[in-house]
């Protein structure tokens, strides 16, 4: 069964947290994927906080609903954030992928070159506010995504720009706050570079800008206050454009560790 009612009750009462919980990765030709990661957040200074991860999902096949059948990503994220003040933040971002491809047609073996490489640098802009005991968080983030084959020549599609909007929201559920309900609604657009094969030579085309999914997710977070530790576990439902798999379904989980190299405990 499908998560979309689920996401749609939750998010009509609260739409992420003021610190958002480390998403899964967009994904394509499956029905279900499992995403864990594990990080760490770390203050440099009063203004400035570096949070990298490390993260990966499997997946089930086209016509199965099994998630762990197959390996699908490995993610590596780092991110600068500047605080401007407690309304206003930003991010400076980038992050290396290793993503591994398959046939579209059964048995959904390994294609000849069975994975590509990304390189992707981002920026974020936050906007925060506070309504009751709801926090908001509005994003924008635009990307730079380059694509590469297994030997590191650029891929067919070697560029694309990306825009993402997102409205987020975080609610605690107990007196002590280490208890959230977090959900997220992001709109995602692109541009895509082409590169074609012609008699004239190798050619450069964009593709017209397009919405391309809408993904929305609702998260519980535990906070372990002593261990400085967030604890998120969730589902994701991811919907897709212009393809044969319009619903995609995530269970995630992740594991942020806070101030690793500062702690006073």
């Amino acid at each position: 069964m499908k998560f979309s009612a689920l996401l749609a009750l939750v998010l009509s009462t609260c739409s992420i947290a003021s610190f958002a919980q480390i998403s899964p990765p967009g994904l394509d030709d499956t029905n279900l994927a499992t995403w864990g990661a594990i990080g760490f957040s770390q203050d440099l200074s009063p203004k400035w906080t570096l949070t990298a991860y490390l993260g990966g999902a499997r997946v089930s096949n086209p016509d199965s609903w099994y998630p762990l059948k197959k390996q699908s990503i490995a993610v590596y994220n780092h991110e600068f954030q500047y605080k401007f003040n407690p309304k206003w933040q930003a991010s400076l971002c980038s992050s290396i992928r290793l993503q591994n491809k398959y046939e579209e047609e059964f048995p959904f073996e390994a294609q000849e070159q069975a994975y590509r490489w990304e390189v992707r640098y981002y920026g974020r802009l936050y906007r925060k506010q506070q309504i009751g005991k709801l926090n908001m968080t509005y994003s924008f983030r635009p990307e730079f995504r380059t694509f590469y084959s297994p030997d590191w020549t650029p891929s067919t599609t070697p560029v694309e720009l990306r825009f993402r909007l997102k409205a987020q929201a975080s609610i605690p559920l107990n007196n002590s706050k280490s208890n959230f309900l977090l959900g997220a609604n992001e709109f995602l657009s692109t541009v895509d570079e082409y590169t074609l094969n012609t008699p004239a030579g190798r050619e450069h085309e964009w593709s017209n800008y397009q919405f391309t999914e809408d993904r929305l997710s609702v998260y519980f977070r535990h906070v372990f206050k002593e261990q400085d530790i967030i604890l998120d576990l969730g589902v994701m439902e991811q919907f897709k454009t212009g393809s044969d798999f319009d619903a995609i379904s995530y269970v995630a989980f992740d594991l942020l560790i806070q101030n690793p190299f500062s702690r006073n405990h």
